[in-house]
């Protein structure tokens, strides 16, 4: 896959993940959760305008737009079963978190250009932050039964 044609498939990533946060905030119960996924939504359309930028910067140098397979981006969508609980729904985002921060990390290695390597390897960082923060939610979950939303130990130094 160029470069290109990873940057095509990034944007199509983004607009799933920012769809995805986007529906499970509006069917989040708790308003906790709710405020985490429209958070991460906000942070998916920040990223989504970051490649568009560069991806338009690469066609009008390029002169072509490249097709996106339907088959890679299905591999790298996880799929969104019917019913979902918002437990559930954080383990699907750290799955999808983890599948996209995994193919940013190879797109930056196969990176033509600095500026496009730059981008894919910021964002990884962002989209390996996602995950734990996700994993850190679920976490607290599980273990407490309640949703994370308040610094519970200081990060101060005596």
């Amino acid at each position: 896959m160029n470069e290109l044609e990873a940057l095509a498939l990034a944007l199509e990533v983004e607009k799933a993940e920012l769809k995805f946060y986007i529906r499970l905030a509006r069917k989040a119960k708790d308003e906790r959760a709710r405020k985490m996924f429209l958070f991460l939504a906000k942070e998916e359309a920040e990223h989504w305008d970051e490649f568009e930028k560069t991806f338009l910067e690469r066609v009008a140098e390029e002169c072509k737009l490249p097709a996106v397979s339907e088959e890679l981006l299905g591999s790298l969508l996880v799929k969104e079963p019917e019913s979902l609980s918002e437990v559930d729904a954080v383990k699907v985002g750290m799955e999808q978190e983890k599948l996209t921060w995994e193919f940013y990390e190879k797109a930056a290695k196969e990176a033509e250009h600095e500026s496009v390597r730059r981008i894919f390897e910021q964002l990884a960082k962002v989209e390996k932050a996602h995950y734990e923060l996700l994993k850190a939610q679920y976490d607290s979950i599980m273990k407490t039964g309640i949703w994370m939303d308040y610094q519970d130990f200081s990060l101060e130094v005596d």
